[in-house]
């Protein structure tokens, strides 16, 4: 008699098991959105372009090239302390170390002054 409990009951659990299936599995059919979002920084920097030399003025950082290298700190060396005193223009860049857009800052930002797109300069009034 045992033996046949036991049939029965393994044969009652296993279609229980068969029948629970499908039901867990389209449970588990949800789909989930996510959402990522990008923010791009910008950071405002003083451009002096006859030297190039940026300065930031939320870090207090100057970025100056020696040689090859760009340079940074909390003061310009001594010999470059002259130039920043008039021909700034501030710009904004969306990186942390401006050097890194020197290439376009150059290409818009001629003499200290911003170039437009057909290549002329734009004079503030």
């Amino acid at each position: 008699m045992n033996m046949r409990h036991s049939v029965i009951t393994a044969t009652a659990l296993a279609i229980g098991l068969v029948a629970a299936i499908p039901a867990m599995a389209t449970h588990n059919d949800e789909t989930v959105q996510t959402t990522t979002t990008t923010v791009k920084t910008h950071h405002n920097y003083v451009y002096y372009g006859d030297h190039d030399i940026y300065f930031a003025p939320e870090r207090k950082t100057y970025y100056w090239r020696e040689g090859d290298a760009w340079k940074s700190g909390t003061e310009l060396p001594v010999a470059s302390r002259g130039y920043i005193t008039t021909g700034g223009v501030t710009i904004d860049l969306d990186t942390d170390t401006p050097y890194e857009r020197n290439d376009w800052v150059v290409k818009h930002y001629k003499n200290g002054v911003r170039v437009d797109s057909d290549g002329d300069e734009e004079h503030e009034h």
